[in-house]
C-alpha cells in the first residue's frame, strides 16, 4: 500500500514537474523582439529644473549621445521612455502612455469609427534606439536623424500592422497625431514590455527628437562587456553635468534574468520535489522486490527445480513490483488532473494536461520504477535449487 500510495504521489509531482519545466523551456526559446547581449541600459534623470527650455534638454541629449558613442567600443546609442520588460523591473518603470489612434488610409479599416480606433502603446525613442536594442526590423527602416524641414517619423510593431495593413506593408502612410500627421517609416517585431511570453498593446514609436527633450532611459550597444562601460559611462556624464545622476545601471542580460526568475523558480522547486519523489519511489521498489526474492527463495527455488525456466521467474518477479506500479498510476489519474489545474497559472503556450508530456513522464516514470524492480529481481536468475532440495 505504500509503494502503491508513493507511484500516484510521485506521477502527480512529476506531471507537474514535467509541465512546468516544458514551460519554462518554450519561454526560453521566445523571440522578446530585441537583442539583449551586449546591451547596457542607464537612467539619466533630467530635472527640469535644470534645463527650462526644451532646446536646453535637447541639446543635452545630443551631447549626451555623442560623448557615450565616443566610448571605446560602442557601436550604437539610443535612448527610450519605455525599456522592455520594464514592467518585471520597477527600477525602469514605464515612461511611455497609451493613446487612441487611427490611420485613416489603411486597407483593414472597416468603415466603423469605433472598430478602426485601437489604443496603443506611444514609445518615444531616439534615432540609434532600434539598432541599440537589436530590435528586429519587419519592413521599411528605423529612424532617421531629424533636421529641418523633414517629416515626422513613425515606427509600429507589426501587431499594429496586421490590424491595419492586412495587405502590404504600410509604409509611407501617415498616422494622425495629436494635430499633426506622422509618416510610418518602418514595422518592428513587437519588443515586449511587460514580460516575455504574450504580447501587450500595439506600440506605436515616436521619434524623441520631434517630441520629447526629456528621455530616461538610454541603451548602449558595444562590442565589450557591458560591465566594463559602466564607470566610462558614469564619468562622461558626470563631465558633461555633474549634477546629472546616472542610476538603474543594468545589462539586458540582467533584466531578462530578472523576468525569468519567477519561473525559473517555480521549475527548480517542482522539479526538485518531483525528483525527490522519483527517488523514494524506486527505493521503496527496490526494498520491496529485494525483499520479496528473500522470502520467496525457496518458492523460487522449487519452481526452477520443476522446470520452470530463469527468465520466466525473473518475469513472475517482476510482475509483482509492475502490478503495483500499474495501480499506482490508474490510482493517480485523478489527481494528475487537478495537478494540471493547480499549476495552471504557471503555465505558458501549454495546455495542463498535455498529452506529450502526461506520456512521456508516465513513461519515465514507468522506466524508472521497472528497473527498480529489475536490480534485485536479477537474484533469481543466480538460483540453483540443487542445494536447497538436498538440504530439504
Amino acid at each position: 500500500g505504500v509503494v502503491v500510495a508513493q507511484v500516484a504521489l510521485t506521477l502527480m509531482l512529476l506531471s507537474a514537474g514535467g509541465l512546468v519545466t516544458r514551460s519554462f523551456a518554450r519561454l526560453l526559446a521566445v523571440d522578446p523582439g530585441f537583442t539583449a547581449e551586449g546591451v547596457l541600459t542607464f537612467r539619466v534623470a533630467m530635472d527640469p529644473r535644470l534645463f527650462p527650455k526644451r532646446e536646453d534638454g535637447f541639446a543635452f541629449q545630443d551631447r549626451v549621445e555623442t560623448a557615450l558613442r565616443a566610448l571605446t567600443g560602442v557601436k550604437s546609442v539610443g535612448a527610450t521612455a519605455a525599456l522592455p520588460l520594464s514592467v518585471s523591473a520597477p527600477q525602469n518603470s514605464i515612461w511611455g502612455w497609451q493613446e487612441l489612434v487611427t490611420i485613416p488610409s489603411a486597407p483593414g479599416n472597416t468603415g466603423d469609427a469605433q472598430r478602426d480606433s485601437v489604443v496603443v502603446q506611444v514609445i518615444a525613442a531616439r534615432t540609434g534606439y532600434a539598432e541599440s536594442m537589436g530590435m528586429r526590423i519587419v519592413a521599411g527602416r528605423a529612424f532617421e536623424p531629424a533636421r529641418a524641414g523633414t517629416v515626422q517619423e513613425a515606427v509600429i510593431d507589426e501587431q499594429l500592422a496586421r490590424r491595419f495593413f492586412p495587405t502590404g506593408p504600410p509604409i509611407g502612410a501617415a498616422i494622425p497625431f495629436r494635430g499633426k500627421s506622422l509618416t510610418i517609416v518602418g514595422v518592428v517585431k513587437q519588443p515586449r514590455l511587460a514580460n516575455l511570453h504574450e504580447d501587450g498593446r500595439p506600440q506605436l514609436f515616436i521619434r524623441a527628437e520631434d517630441w520629447v527633450s526629456y528621455m530616461p532611459v538610454w541603451a548602449i550597444k558595444s562590442d565589450r562587456d557591458p560591465q566594463a562601460l559602466i564607470a566610462e559611462v558614469r564619468r562622461a556624464i558626470r563631465q558633461l553635468d555633474p549634477r546629472i545622476p546616472v542610476s538603474s545601471v543594468q545589462t539586458m542580460d540582467e533584466i531578462v534574468t530578472d523576468a525569468l526568475r519567477q519561473p525559473r523558480i517555480s521549475a527548480v522547486l517542482i522539479g526538485g520535489f518531483a525528483l525527490g519523489a522519483l527517488l523514494l519511489v524506486a527505493m521503496g521498489l527496490f526494498g520491496m522486490i529485494s525483499g520479496s526474492v528473500v522470502r520467496r527463495h525457496g518458492e523460487l527455488a522449487v519452481r526452477v527445480a520443476l522446470g520452470a525456466s530463469h527468465q520466466r521467474t525473473l518475469r513472475l518477479v517482476l510482475g509483482e513490483g509492475a502490478l503495483l506500479v500499474f495501480i499506482g498510476m490508474v490510482i493517480a489519474i485523478p489527481g494528475v488532473y487537478a495537478a494540471g489545474g493547480l499549476v495552471r497559472g504557471l503555465l505558458i503556450g501549454v495546455s495542463p494536461w498535455d498529452p506529450w508530456t502526461l506520456t512521456a513522464v508516465a513513461a519515465g516514470l514507468l522506466l524508472v520504477t521497472m528497473a527498480a524492480c529489475y536490480v534485485p529481481a536479477r537474484r533469481v536468475l543466480r538460483i540453483d535449487p540443487a542445494p536447497l532440495l538436498r538440504q530439504d
